[in-house]
């Protein structure tokens, strides 16, 4: 029979049987298999298969069980000391490992590798990395590997983060298809954007929406996929973050523009936000969603530009009630800034009295010496009064939307 067959029988009969009856009606498999049916649950569920997770959460609490009550001989096995790190590495008990792992001598396995899974049992970065930064013998599973250089990765992040993708890009080309391989490609992004690496984001994008884009986690890898856009900023071009944009379903892709523009606006990045809003409100009168969100940010991007009017005509008809609150300052941000753009007079009228005078050569000469209002003989620029109002504009919805 298949590895795949028989672990696929051992589930059902993991979950078929109530959590009490597991160890005394049937004969308790080796740890090994135990952890191999967990982790071939998990790769089902990072492929989006809707009835893994509740089986998975169902099988958790049968192999916590099942290991607690293991005859300690069986520990003796690599196969099996190997499988309760793998366990633990990948969702498993902490308790239940640390019990085995101090009460049992597990002499097949390094005692390094003992030491840093009682530091991940005990949430002690140092130790983790400590312990596990040494050479594995070659006997270590390739998956435990992998599951050592997930969590690696992520100590590492803050401190080397070169090394720390390498370690991920290591699961990507070991363990692919798996939640493994799933989490690398999520855990990635940020990595490569605080590198300034905009085609490794992309190309770490585009393997997650083609190989997990019905993950449970998806919503995870959407927010660091919008926070990586915000870090590289202007090296990644809006046309490149369509195109990653374009592999996610319809339904995603709606909220990934309004994440991205609301980021750029808060980021001061108003063209972006103009594009991304522009591209979520088209696509929301498509879907016949709501377009309120769409268009606040639309709204707001074009406030302080020649369009100011025509944006402020729009927050005037947004329906409070559909926002956020936080969206709710940030209109109320916008309509104050745009008010005041539009009582400013223009450059033009401002300079209107100055230029009738010269029209009409009638200036006396002693009109300057009467009155400081000639004073001001020196023209405003109009491109340069509406560059100072668009900045004025920006930081005064920066500095209110950040309260």
């Amino acid at each position: 029979m298949k590895w795949g067959s028989r672990l696929r029988w051992l589930l059902i009969g993991l979950v078929s049987l109530p959590l009490g009856m597991a160890k005394a009606d049937m004969p308790s498999p080796e740890p090994y298999l135990l952890v191999r049916s967990m982790r071939m649950l998990q790769d089902q569920v990072a492929s989006g298969k809707p009835e893994a997770l509740p089986m998975l959460n169902r099988v958790l609490g049968h192999i916590a069980a099942q290991l607690q009550a293991a005859n300690p001989d069986v520990w003796h096995k690599p196969a099996n000391a190997y499988a309760i790190v793998i366990y633990l590495l990948n969702g498993g008990n902490p308790q239940v490992v640390r019990t085995i792992l101090t009460t049992t001598k597990l002499e097949s396995i390094s005692p390094k590798l003992i030491a840093g899974s009682l530091a991940y049992a005990d949430g002690n970065p140092l130790g983790i990395v400590e312990n596990f930064s040494e050479e594995l013998p070659p006997d270590v599973p390739s998956e435990l590997i992998a599951s050592i250089s997930l969590v690696t990765a992520a100590q590492l992040a803050a401190i080397d983060v070169p090394t720390a993708l390498k370690r991920l890009d290591y699961i990507r080309l070991t363990a692919p298809g798996t939640l493994l391989e799933e989490a690398a490609l999520r855990r990635g992004l940020m990595m490569a954007a605080n590198l300034g690496d905009k085609d490794k984001v992309r190309l770490l994008a585009r393997n997650y929406l083609q190989r997990f884009a019905l993950s449970p986690y998806s919503e995870d890898f959407f927010r660091q996929l919008v926070d990586a856009v915000m870090v590289l900023k202007a090296k990644i071009s809006n046309d490149e973050i369509e195109e990653m944009a374009s592999l996610a379903w319809t339904g995603a892709r709606l909220p990934l523009y309004l994440r991205i523009a609301r980021g750029a606006i808060v980021g001061g990045d108003m063209q972006r936000a103009r594009f991304m809003s522009e591209k979520a409100e088209a696509l929301a009168q498509s879907l016949k969603a709501d377009d309120t969100q769409a268009r606040l940010y639309l709204g707001i991007s074009n406030v302080g530009t020649e369009k100011t009017d025509d944006a402020m005509k729009m927050l005037s008809e947004l329906p409070r009630d559909r926002l956020h609150e936080r969206d709710v300052k940030l209109l109320e941000a916008a309509a104050a800034m745009g008010g005041k753009i539009l009582e400013q007079p223009s450059a033009d009228t401002a300079e209107t009295p100055q230029r009738s005078l010269v029209k009409a050569g009638a200036a006396p000469a002693d009109a300057k010496a009467r009155t400081g209002a000639s004073r001001p003989a020196i023209a405003v620029d109009p491109m340069i009064d509406e560059t100072r109002k668009k900045l004025d504009a920006i930081d005064a919805l920066l500095g209110k939307a950040r309260k």
